[in-house]
């Protein structure tokens, strides 16, 4: 109970931090939704999950808001790592920055696979470790980032360890989709195929300062980052992107 409420008051401070920051809410709205968006499979279901302080929910009302937790702004409670779905009955699920944050990532990828539509779509926007990524996320920032975990390993039982609902580690989606381990994960989720790895992000998210109260980015100057951060992604999206557009699609 008292990691709900510290959760709560968590996701709290973000909403108020978000209404304060119209230039980190349009980089999360012209960056993070508007990507996973576009790979939207149309017609039937599509769901929210981890859904948090119900930011996306903002832009696409008509997604099933889920979590763990309850708030007043989402549609129901749900596990993410034990969806309550039937077999094929979703047609695309939506995560934003919530993998890195599970006990178990591996089950979220097989419930997602059991109760996705065949063609159905689960896309996700996660952090991602480049060299200019991991010094940030390892020394200047709040979560974990430890490349020593291993993900795909764990427990086919789907039992959950117990931890707050805020700890994570913002490699794991980098572990588990990476070129070194990639295979092995997809081997493992048979049916699912990876549709778009893109990492991306950079520019503008460092200088809204995030949900820290700090922005050093104006809301009329980001359409000149936007833009500058668009047309030099192909220089620098190997060594320093921020995050990944990941979507996989299940075979039809």
């Amino acid at each position: 109970m008292a990691q709900d409420t510290q959760a709560h008051e968590q996701l709290l401070r973000h909403r108020r931090v978000w209404e304060r920051k119209p230039a980190l809410r349009r980089v999360y709205q012209e960056e993070f939704f508007a990507r996973l968006l576009s790979f939207r499979k149309p017609g039937g279901l599509s769901i929210e999950v981890g859904a948090g302080p119900g930011l996306f929910k903002q832009t696409a009302p008509d997604v099933f808001s889920t979590d763990l937790i309850w708030c007043p702004w989402l549609d129901a409670v749900a596990d993410a790592q034990k969806l309550p779905f039937r077999d094929a009955s979703v047609a695309n699920i939506f995560g934003l920055d919530m993998l890195h944050h599970l006990a178990t990532p591996m089950t979220l990828l097989r419930e997602a696979n059991r109760v996705l539509v065949p063609g159905g779509r689960f896309m996700l926007v996660e952090p991602w470790i480049t060299p200019f990524s991991y010094f940030i996320f390892r020394f200047l920032h709040q979560e974990r980032c430890d490349l020593s975990e291993a993900p795909w390993q764990e427990n086919h039982d789907g039992t959950a360890k117990d931890k707050p609902a805020f700890d994570g580690n913002q490699a794991i989606p980098y572990l588990l989709f990476g070129p070194k381990h990639r295979s092995e994960v997809l081997a493992s989720l048979p049916g699912f195929r990876v549709l778009a790895l893109e990492p991306f992000c950079l520019f503008a998210y460092l200088l809204s300062g995030g949900f820290n109260h700090l922005s050093l980015l104006p809301e009329f100057f980001y359409p000149a980052i936007s833009k500058f951060e668009h047309a030099t992604l192909p220089l620098w999206r190997r060594i320093a992107a921020l995050r990944v557009l990941l979507v996989l699609e299940k075979a039809s």
